[in-house]
């Protein structure tokens, strides 16, 4: 019963997270709902997993650990965006647009990985479309960054003069 509820809230959390991502590249008021999100995401995935643990395989324990990893990295760089976030109705700096596009492209790898794997399709066919969603996203980024970052806004941050 556990496990239901902490899936079922974490693929809210999720959910919101996306939405909620998006709309903060461009209105940056909505970061704070989106980083709270993003850690209540992570915090029902590790209580997901937590009460499945016996029950898990040592390769699903190795796959549940490194997912909880990765949600970790994204919420680190979830906090790295909120510590740089243009003003409301600026442009994004480009360390801001790298950090929260990073938590983007990772939010739909996750999603799409997950219907891939809830199709029952063979392991291959999980990793690949893990694999091909970051590097789609990755020239996705390349291509929105072209397109929303401008000089309109400057971080002051020794990161963003650098970049």
């Amino acid at each position: 019963m556990w496990h239901t509820i902490f899936v079922a809230a974490h693929a809210v959390t999720a959910t919101t997270a996306l939405i909620t991502g998006v709309l903060t590249v461009v209105r940056s008021r909505l970061f704070g709902t989106y980083l709270g999100s993003l850690v209540a995401m992570e915090m029902f995935l590790v209580l997901a997993v937590s009460v499945q643990w016996s029950a898990y395989s040592w390769p699903a324990r190795a796959a549940f650990a490194a997912l909880a990893a990765l949600g970790g990295v994204v919420v680190w760089q979830g906090l790295l965006a909120w510590q740089i976030r243009p003003p409301d109705g600026a442009s994004p700096s480009v360390r801001y647009f790298e950090h929260a596009g990073f938590t983007l492209v990772a939010l739909v790898d996750a999603f799409l990985v997950v219907t891939v794997l809830d199709t029952g399709a063979p392991g291959w066919a999980v990793a690949a479309t893990g694999v091909l969603v970051a590097l789609a996203g990755h020239f996705a980024l390349r291509i929105g960054r072209r397109w929303m970052v401008t000089d309109v806004y400057q971080s002051t941050t020794p990161a963003d003069a650098a970049a």
